[in-house]
Order: C-alpha cells, then sequence, then structure tokens
C-alpha cells in the first residue's frame, strides 16, 4: 500500500521536529546539515532510526553519509513506501 508524499512529508516533518525542536515547522523541509544546529552523523543515525519507526521501514545505513538533507531522506522514504 502506497502513502502520498504529502502524507509522508507531514509525517517526516514530525519526526524532525523530535530531532529539531529549534526548527520552526517552516523550515523543517528546507533543513540540511549545513543550516540545522545539532545536526551531525549521530543525528543522522537518529533521523534514521526514528523514520524507520515512523513508517516502519528499514533504511539502508550505507545511505547515511550522502543524506544531508529534509528532501534527501524524504525521497529515500518514497522510495520506500510511496
Amino acid at each position: 500500500m502506497s502513502v502520498a508524499p504529502d502524507r509522508i512529508r507531514k509525517r517526516l516533518a514530525r519526526v524532525f521536529m523530535i530531532m529539531f525542536p529549534a526548527k520552526s515547522g517552516e523550515e523543517i523541509p528546507e533543513a540540511t546539515m549545513e543550516n540545522t544546529d545539532g545536526w551531525d552523523s549521530l543525528a543522522t543515525l537518529s533521523l534514521f532510526t526514528l523514520t524507520d519507526e515512523e513508517f516502519g521501514i528499514k533504511l539502508g545505513l550505507d545511505l547515511i553519509g550522502e543524506t544531508k538533507s529534509f528532501h534527501k531522506l524524504e525521497a529515500l522514504v518514497i522510495e520506500k513506501v510511496g
């Protein structure tokens, strides 16, 4: 069963709000490692874990190094569940 992209975005935004509460809802879709305080490799691992739990998927840990933005993580989730 596929999930609509707008629904994925909303659910993923909630995950980001848990990880980065200082970011506003409007800022989340534009979040990157460069513009988000506290987003480092450990935070990316936590994002993957929370995203896996939220969507009931398993993101490959081999993708952590290249996942440096909300958009990239969103694309990975859409690929898995969309």
